[in-house]
């Protein structure tokens, strides 16, 4: 009587056991399975909301000039594009005027004053124009206008001072807020804030007159309303006998955490380099000599800081006239934190500038001034190239005044090292292509005069169109 009840005891037991098992597989199967129904399910992707600008062709161009210096009234313009012979236009408002422009050739018309240099149809892509300094060792390219550009190493004092010109191309009023920073953060400046210029005139603003300060500024200047043409003077007057020496400061796109400073004035003199940081932290920098056969920390080269909103002045003479002596092409700044920088150069009686330079993998021209080829006032042109982002070439041509080519060559660049292309000193077109890679570059003038530095800029040959398109409800 004992086995059959433990014979049956053991039955329902198995048959447990048995459903048991078949439930605990439901329940780890069929979630996996869920999991892999749902991964096998891809929702679509969304379409894109934005796209790129397209390129069109360029139909309307406008390039800003600043006023010439005392006894250089001519103003030299050009274009890149082939096949152009028409005119642009010359001036500002009812002033303007017509001007020759032909493929290759350099036309030199007089213009004191700002202006502003408009070409249309065949005429706007491409279009080049430049100033000289006359018997001033000092250049400068007429550009398109900016929304917002930074000016580094500014003087408001006595012996060293600026003046901030706005040019206005249109007819309406543009706006332009100025931003000034000093030695210990923003300076108070509510003259420069708002400033009102109408439309075809242009308006100096000298900052000894309206900021007076002898530490060194930076200057960031942002258009708020309209288009504006943005130069900056700056003059340098030492006490004594030395005369009144000055050039235009090349302006610098936006602050970056590496700026190369190329194009640096041959001899010994008085060099400062000044920093700027537009952050609220503080920026550590560092400075590094740039020259044919690498990139090094030259001795004596400290670590720079560089307060919140604030500008550091640094005297670099001894090692950058040590640094000139063996040939050296610029100083490359790096940083913690994105800056703008410049060097100012004051050797003999002439100042120069070597300012950061915007990289380019597109053909680059520029228009350097006319330059006696023998005698006392002999020049030596150079072309300075460093900043390669990988190993490639650039073919550097130099032509004349009438679309003669006086110089054609093919040099490689490399990253970590400088490159240096002499072109002949009576070349006044100097175009540089990069390719399979890009570089920053300059021209650099010198003479028994002095020294003058022009950064080398891309012609603007398209448009751009925007994607517009109606938006959701």
């Amino acid at each position: 009587m004992t086995q059959p009840r433990t014979t049956g005891g053991r039955r329902r037991t198995a048959t447990r056991r048995g459903r048991l098992n078949l439930t605990m597989v439901l329940a780890v199967v069929l979630p996996l399975l869920s999991v892999a129904a749902l991964l096998l399910v891809r929702p679509a992707e969304p379409a894109a909301t934005t796209r790129p600008p397209e390129r069109t062709t360029l139909t309307t161009a406008t390039l800003v000039c600043p006023a010439g210096l005392p006894g250089a009234p001519e103003l030299a313009l050009t274009t890149v594009s082939d096949d152009v012979d028409g005119s642009v236009r010359v001036g500002l408002g009812k002033d303007a005027k017509d001007a020759d422009l032909v493929s290759g050739r350099v036309t030199t018309t007089r213009a004191p004053d700002a202006v502003a240099v408009t070409g249309e149809d065949d005429s706007a892509p491409g279009l080049v124009a430049g100033r000289g300094g006359g018997d001033e060792p000092a250049v400068t390219a007429c550009l398109p206008p900016a929304a917002g550009q930074w000016f580094t190493g500014v003087g408001a004092g006595a012996s060293h001072r600026s003046v901030l010109e706005l040019t206005n191309p249109d007819g309406g009023t543009a706006v332009a807020d100025v931003t000034v920073l000093g030695r210990n953060g923003v300076v108070e400046a509510p003259r420069l804030r708002g400033v009102s210029v109408p439309g075809g005139s242009s308006v100096r603003l000298d900052l000894a007159t309206l900021v007076p300060r002898t530490d060194e500024l930076a200057l960031e200047v942002v258009t708020a309303r309209g288009r504006l043409g943005v130069a900056l003077l700056d003059r340098f007057d030492r006490p004594g006998r030395a005369p009144l020496t000055q050039d235009w400061l090349p302006a610098q796109p936006a602050p970056a955490t590496s700026n190369l400073l190329l194009g640096l004035a041959p001899g010994t003199g008085q060099r400062t380099l000044a920093i700027a940081n537009p952050g609220d932290d503080e920026v550590r920098a560092e400075v590094k000599v740039v020259d044919s056969e690498s990139v090094f920390a030259p001795d004596g080269a400290e670590e720079i800081r560089v307060p919140p909103r604030g500008v550091a002045r640094v005297r670099v003479s001894s090692i950058v006239n040590a640094a000139v002596g063996q040939d050296a092409l610029g100083l490359q700044v790096t940083s913690s934190g994105p800056v703008s920088a410049a060097l100012r150069s004051v050797v003999g009686n002439d100042l120069s500038f070597a300012t950061a330079g915007s990289s380019f993998d597109a053909e680059a021209t520029v228009l350097v001034p006319k330059q006696p080829a023998e005698g006392r006032g002999a020049a030596r042109r150079r072309v300075v190239l460093a900043g390669a982002t990988t190993a490639g070439t650039v073919t550097v041509v130099a032509l004349d005044a009438n679309g003669d080519r006086l110089r054609r060559r093919t040099a490689e660049v490399v990253p970590d090292r400088g490159t240096v292309v002499k072109v002949p000193p009576t070349a006044r077109l100097i175009s540089v292509l990069p390719e399979r890679t890009s570089v920053t570059g300059a021209v650099l003038t010198s003479s028994a005069n002095g020294a003058s530095m022009l950064p080398l800029t891309v012609p603007v040959r398209n448009g751009l169109v925007p994607d517009v398109r109606p938006g959701l409800p």
